[in-house]
C-alpha cells in the first residue's frame, strides 16, 4: 500500500466514525448538548488569565477573539470525542471505558491546569505544609501563563488524537451490543 493510500485511509476513519455513530439520532443530540455545555465551560474558563483565576460570567467581557476560537475547537472536539467513546463501548470495543474517555479526561486537565484556580490552590496547599515549595509558585505560573497558547495547542493535538482513537475503536468494535 502506497504512503498516499495509507494517509488517504487514515484522513478517513473520523468521517466514516462519525457517520455511523451520528446515524443514530440519540448521539447527535448528545453531541449538541455536549458543545453547548462545553462551549459554555469553556467561554468561561479560557479567559481566567485576565480575571486573576475568576471563573464564570465574570469572564466573559474579558474574552477575545483567540479564546471563543479555542473554546468552539476544544468544545468541538470534546463533543464529539464523548458520543464517539461511548458508541465503541456499547459496541463491544476492546478499548474499554478508561480507553474511550481517556482523551477527554486529558485534554480537559491543560485548560484546568493554566487558567483556573486549581494550580494556584494545589501550590498553596502544598506550600502550607512546605514553605519551602510556596517560593516555586511564582516562577511556575510564570511559565506556565507565558506559554499558554503551548498549552493550548497541547491540549486540542491531545483532544484530536483522543478522537482519532475513539473513531478507530468504532469502526473496529465487534458492532454487537453489549449486554
Amino acid at each position: 500500500m502506497s504512503a498516499t493510500a495509507v494517509i488517504r485511509a487514515r484522513s478517513m476513519v473520523i468521517p466514516q466514525a462519525l457517520r455511523l455513530v451520528f446515524g443514530h439520532p440519540g448521539y447527535r443530540m448528545w453531541a449538541a448538548i455536549s458543545f453547548i455545555v462545553l462551549l459554555t465551560f469553556y467561554l468561561m474558563l479560557l479567559p481566567a488569565s485576565e480575571t486573576g483565576g475568576a471563573v464564570g460570567l465574570v469572564a466573559l467581557p474579558f474574552l477575545t477573539a483567540q479564546d471563543v476560537f479555542l473554546a468552539i475547537v476544544m468544545a468541538g472536539l470534546l463533543a464529539l470525542t464523548l458520543p464517539l467513546g461511548v458508541y465503541g463501548w456499547r459496541m463491544g470495543s476492546g478499548g474499554g471505558v478508561v480507553g474511550s474517555a481517556s482523551g477527554s479526561i486529558v485534554a480537559l486537565i491543560a485548560p484546568l491546569l493554566c487558567c483556573s484556580p486549581i494550580l494556584p490552590i494545589t501550590i498553596a496547599a502544598i506550600a502550607a505544609s512546605l514553605p519551602a515549595v510556596g517560593a516555586a509558585a511564582t516562577p511556575l505560573q510564570g511559565f506556565i501563563a507565558t506559554h499558554e497558547l503551548e498549552f493550548y495547542a497541547a491540549a486540542i493535538l491531545l483532544m484530536a488524537w483522543g478522537l482519532q482513537g475513539n473513531a478507530k475503536r468504532v469502526l473496529h468494535c465487534d458492532c454487537r451490543p453489549k449486554n
